[in-house]
């Protein structure tokens, strides 16, 4: 059974956390600096980077290193908490893990077609190394499609990656989104085994509606930018519907025109998000409509693990924006434009 007192000392260590995480005032700060080099120096100054970023030297840290720094900065706030928690939180945590393992996977998979020869997990490396089946070093290491694939033998991913390999010549893009479906997929059927109570109704929630809007965006982006055919739009799919039925999902699918589609998606629970369809924004609504999920299951799940999910949320946002800094830097954007991307949840 589900306690407020068996909760109440993890959540305390992630409050305390919490306070490290990167506020609106330094995300406004960070938008003012013009370097690497200077942004850096700013996170050697705050608390939530201080130790990840002390041994390096700003004149010469480069981009991608910068970003690994993050990852792995994710990564450790994960692993200390995975420490910290009993047997019952644990479970909870795994399925953050399993996303996090996908997140590798899919990173070694970009490295395929460029220079750099290992992905970096120093800090998380050894609890990576603990709970994982991938060999992570062999796995950056890989060459080619083939090399990657053979690597991932005796892991619950083989069977997957040998079935798409059968299909013909794939893009990386199709590999990424295979992986995406079978979280989603695995994740949902996993919950009701491994999850109980309250920590169960807080992770469906918030899965389901994941994966509806999820779903809604795939099926947007592809009628608007790619112009595909219901067949294939099918194909990417993640096959589980909570609020959105399948038959909705289906005339979505099938709609022959976009007026046809909104008109569609304006008889469904998800009828406010076709505004944010039409205007470009909805990747920051989706955000935004997570985060009210993740403050809606703490008030109402308080004897939960939704304390702890809701913190690892907003730091891998945190991290993501600190990557859409860097990003800005490197293009030589305004601050007009670097305020835009940095959008606060």
């Amino acid at each position: 059974m589900d306690t407020s007192i068996s909760y109440s000392g993890i959540n305390t260590k992630v409050k305390a956390m919490k306070t490290k995480l990167i506020s609106k005032e330094d995300f406004t700060n960070i938008s003012n600096l013009e370097s690497v080099a200077d942004l850096i120096v700013y996170l050697k100054k705050h608390p939530g980077y201080h130790d990840l970023f002390q041994k390096y030297d700003e004149r010469e840290i480069h981009r991608r290193e910068a970003e690994r720094v993050f990852i792995n900065g994710l990564y450790l706030d994960y692993t200390r908490i995975y420490r910290f928690a009993n047997d019952t939180q644990r479970k909870d945590l795994e399925l953050i893990f399993f996303r996090y393992e996908v997140n590798v996977l899919k990173a070694c998979i970009r490295l395929l077609h460029t220079s750099e020869s290992a992905y970096d997990l120093s800090l998380f490396h050894p609890f990576f190394t603990k709970h994982s089946q991938i060999d992570i070093n062999k796995l950056s290491s890989s060459r080619s499609m083939e090399e990657y694939i053979n690597t991932l033998k005796g892991t619950q991913y083989y069977n997957l990656f040998i079935k798409l390999s059968s299909k013909g010549k794939l893009s990386s893009f199709d590999y990424e989104m295979a992986l995406d479906v079978y979280y989603f997929t695995k994740s949902w059927r996993m919950k009701d085994k491994i999850l109980t109570g309250n920590n169960c109704k807080a992770f469906t929630n918030r899965l389901g509606v994941e994966i509806d809007l999820l779903n809604i965006m795939w099926i947007y982006r592809s009628k608007k930018m790619y112009d595909m055919n219901s067949t294939d739009i099918f194909t990417y799919l993640i096959p589980i519907n909570y609020k959105l039925t399948l038959t909705q999902l289906s005339k979505l699918v099938t709609a022959l025109t976009m007026d046809e589609f909104m008109n569609l998606l304006g008889t469904t629970k998800y009828k406010g998000f076709a505004k944010y369809l039409r205007d470009g924004t909805m990747e920051q609504e989706y955000d935004r409509i997570i985060n009210r999920i993740f403050l809606y299951n703490m008030t109402r799940y308080p004897a939960s693990m939704t304390v702890v999910n809701y913190y690892l949320f907003r730091k891998d946002k945190e991290i993501n924006m600190l990557t859409s800094a860097l990003e800005c830097i490197r293009y030589g954007l305004d601050l007009k434009q670097k305020q835009e991307y940095l959008h606060q949840l």
